[in-house]
């Protein structure tokens, strides 16, 4: 059994670890030297504003908002930097590498959709399953590191959720 996977994951993408560290440069090695926990699933943010989804894009795992914690259920969606709805943006783009201790993370980059800036960023999954997700600028250590919890609720059409769902 995968117990290092999420519970969030869904059985159709629970071989998908396998695949991932195949495709990315040096996947093999992870490999053969311990499974890969892959943090795909829907993810509640540390403010718990947001669920984003991480799922496989490519060779790489990409994170899309796909639910947006609203105060009131008639407010409308919040729109990016550009006046687009923040629904459904990709913010998040990584591929698999080691860290210094061997262990797996995803590197890439994360969007704030709020302004447009774009940040180094790594996410890898902690003892607890939860997704520690650190956006930095230049150096990992002139950054933030967030804890996203799994989000077992229902996703609504719209990305609207209330604070009350959450």
């Amino acid at each position: 059994m995968l117990r290092f996977l999420p519970r969030s994951l869904p059985r159709s993408l629970r071989g998908f670890w396998l695949a991932a560290a195949l495709l990315c440069g040096g996947g093999a090695a992870l490999a053969a030297s311990a499974p890969v926990a892959v943090p795909v699933g829907n993810w509640l943010t540390a403010d718990h504003s947001a669920v984003i989804q991480v799922a496989p894009c490519g060779g790489q795992l990409c994170g899309r908002i796909v639910g947006i914690a609203l105060k009131h259920p008639g407010d409308p969606m919040p729109v990016d930097w550009r006046g687009q709805p923040q629904c459904g943006e990709v913010i998040l783009q990584t591929a698999l590498t080691k860290s210094d201790d061997g262990a797996a993370k995803w590197v890439g980059t994360v969007l704030d959709p709020r302004n447009g800036n774009v940040y180094h960023a790594s996410i890898a999954l902690d003892e607890n399953h939860d997704l520690r997700m650190r956006g930095y600028l230049g150096l990992p250590l002139l950054g933030q590191t967030q804890i996203w919890q799994p989000y077992e609720g229902q996703i609504p059409v719209g990305c609207k959720l209330t604070r009350a769902r959450l």
